[in-house]
């Protein structure tokens, strides 16, 4: 590969990492100091990996050794269980999949220069935790040895609302998806291992973001103010000066879908990725592109795609779940810009995806080159145990005199509320501190908080001490992963959950300073949702508004999950129907825009996942069960017809596969009957 550049829209953006103590500040509603510590004299190579075996299918020449990287990008199908599984992300047990809108695709980028290289993957979930990153780890030594480990195999997620859960392997984070669901975790590290922006968000959590100080939100007041809208952008070009691959880290919500939508949608983030390829591959077809866009989470935790603010669900009166209060079992929750959140999807995708186009047709001479090493620092930590100096947000420097201690993790009663973006059903508000009786029976079942937490965690009062709670298997991760990826000149922050803004601006502020000082121009991006998820990230004024030893690896509890989720047990048909027969059959003739769709007797698609497939050449698919008793259901595909389509005859094709009693599957295919496009 001949050189990367490193971009930004909106605002701008040593041979080893350089290191800094960055105060994450605490986790809302988790409540636990986080801590991210490169040490600034660590030149030890106890994190770093080293390998001098060859990337996977780079792009080199003879002239390999004159180059500055060697780079691999990919990307596959991970789309998981589509249908009856609950969807991770609003935790509403009622959220379950029924069909598809748009599938679940992981793009990975791969860098080696001499004997260090790292993978960056951008995953379409809600988020990834140890369980999926050690078996794609497991994989990928399998086929390569020790080149690839826990170290180097850098994860995240786009966190998406609107896909399977079950994956994590944190009772938490399981509940309500039922607990544990192989098909999920299989989807998902199958996918992952096959790899190896104004007017698009707003803050949903303002009154939080005003708790900061002043003085510091001054300097932010010409870049968004309440939000960043800085994207960030790296290009990677060949040799010969073609396109290979592009990464864009920017801060949105990828909640554009809400908490009513049962259809796998990869959002907001996925559709600019989409669109994205789409413009670069025009003779590809979608999630098969030569060249790869990424789409990365950032400093997300408080940005809201849903511009138009919040409103009751029935009523439509506004709210915003903290001073103006819908009634009782009515929700409170934010809408997008379009007349459904399809729309509203489709909206802000293109804005992020039109930001990240005009980004990549910046004139090269603008451009500033990634040269030099590439680097990982990788540690993981027992947060309650770590103890560093705190940090003072005016001065921008760590106060040695005074240090400040992690805690056990914990829910605090403000994490019932939810957000704008999709909230509960019983007026429980954002900065809620006083007690309420049923909040009080549930955290009785989970049992009582110690002195040492509350006093730990105060001012906010405790919910959940979850940190306490490990039956029937841990409730939330005591160890996290914490990463530094040094990208040639580029910081890159690998956060293990959802940092807010401020949050976020704190971790490129201490760690571009402190580049600074070793004369090197500041040139730093937070990646959030990576490795691990820890909830909320938050500045310690936003929370209560509502040197570190590195610790082991966490303990693997894959031995332990429990499950609730019913497998599949038999597909059947209706009296004197076939699998695949065409019971709706479409129109003769269809207008350019119209929605055409066909129906057929079904199979359970949770039968054939369909990775690198599909299910029908569709834009949307839709699955209902027609008798629970008999194992029959029908499917229903849709298409929005572009109003560019070729004017010829199409035909709706479905491939699905059924499950007998004892297990067999039989394949099939059904198709629809020919309509004419004028």
């Amino acid at each position: 590969m001949n050189f990367m550049t490193v971009q930004t829209m909106a605002c701008t953006l040593v041979g080893k990492v350089v290191s800094a103590v960055v105060v994450l500040a605490v986790i809302a509603g988790m409540a636990a100091v986080i801590v991210l510590t490169v040490n600034e004299n660590n030149d030890s190579n106890k994190s770093s990996n080293s390998s001098e075996a060859e990337t996977s299918r780079p792009i080199t020449t003879e002239r390999e050794s004159d180059l500055p990287y060697r780079v691999g990008v990919g990307i596959a199908d991970m789309t998981g269980p589509c249908v009856e599984i609950t969807f991770m992300g609003y935790a509403e047990v009622g959220q379950r999949g029924r069909g598809i809108h748009t599938r679940q695709f992981a793009r990975s980028f791969i860098f080696a220069k001499g004997s260090s290289r790292v993978v960056l993957v951008t995953a379409e979930v809600q988020a990834v935790g140890i369980a999926v990153r050690r078996e794609v780890v497991k994989n990928l030594q399998e086929r390569y040895g020790d080149m690839y480990t826990l170290n180097n195999v850098i994860l995240t997620g786009t966190h998406t609302h609107s896909t399977p859960g079950g994956h994590m392997v944190d009772f938490i984070l399981d509940i309500s998806i039922l607990g544990f669901s192989r098909e999920t975790f299989s989807a998902y590290v199958d996918g992952i291992t096959r790899t190896t922006v104004t007017g698009a968000q707003m803050n949903r959590s303002p009154f939080s973001y005003d708790a900061n100080p002043k003085e510091e939100r001054a300097r932010y007041e010409h870049v968004g103010n309440q939000t960043d809208i800085t994207l960030t952008q790296v290009k990677i070009v060949r040799e010969d000066g073609r396109l290979h691959g592009v990464m864009n880290w920017y801060a949105v919500h990828t909640t554009s879908m809400n908490m009513t939508n049962q259809l796998i949608s990869s959002d907001n983030l996925g559709y600019a990725a989409l669109r994205m390829e789409k413009e670069l591959n025009p003779w590809r077809k979608p999630g098969k592109p030569e060249i790869v866009a990424g789409f990365f989470s950032s400093n997300l935790g408080d940005v809201s795609p849903n511009t138009q603010g919040a409103r009751c669900e029935f009523s439509g009166k506004e709210c915003d779940n903290q001073f103006l209060i819908c009634e009782q079992m009515e929700r409170c929750f934010a809408q997008g810009p379009g007349k459904d959140m399809m729309e509203s999807t489709k909206i802000i995708g293109t804005t992020v995806f039109e930001g990240a186009l005009d980004l990549l047709n910046t004139p090269d001479e603008e451009l500033q080159e990634l040269t030099g090493d590439i680097s990982v620092r990788h540690q993981f930590m027992r947060m309650a145990e770590q103890t560093v100096p705190k940090y003072n947000t005016i001065e921008q420097t760590f106060d040695n005199e005074n240090m400040v201690k992690g805690c056990y993790p914990a829910l605090g009663y403000s994490f019932a509320s939810g957000t704008i973006d999709g909230a509960n059903t019983m007026n429980i508000t954002q900065g809620t501190l006083e007690p309420m009786p049923i909040l009080g029976f549930i955290a009785s079942l989970i049992g009582a908080a110690t002195e040492e937490d509350k006093n730990c965690h105060f001012p906010k009062p405790i919910l959940l001490a979850t940190g306490r709670a490990n039956f029937p298997l841990p409730w939330h991760p005591h160890i996290v992963s914490a990463s530094v990826v040094w990208l040639g000149g580029l910081a890159i922050l690998g956060v293990p959950g959802e940092p807010t803004t401020m949050a976020g601006r704190r971790m490129r502020a201490a760690v571009g300073k402190l580049m600074e000082s070793k004369g090197i121009e500041p040139k730093v991006v937070v990646s959030g949702l990576t490795n691990e998820y820890i909830h909320y990230v938050t500045t310690f004024e936003e929370y209560q508004d509502t040197e570190v030893e590195e610790g082991p690896s966490p303990p693997d509890h894959r031995n332990r999950i429990l499950s609730l989720i019913t497998p599949v047990v038999l597909d059947s048909t209706p009296l004197n129907q076939r699998f695949g027969d065409c019971v709706i059959q479409p129109p003769a003739r269809v207008r350019r825009g119209d929605v055409v769709s066909a129906t057929f007797v079904g199979a359970n698609p949770r039968n054939d996942l369909k990775q690198e497939e599909s299910h029908a050449v569709v834009e949307r698919f839709r699955w209902e069960r027609m008798s629970l008793l008999r194992g029959t259901s029908q499917v229903t595909f849709e298409w929005r017809v572009p109003e560019d389509a070729i004017l010829t005859r199409y035909r709706i094709v479905y491939h699905g596969a059924a499950r007998a009693i004892r297990g067999s599957l039989t394949p099939f295919r059904g198709v629809s009957d020919e309509f004419e496009l004028y």
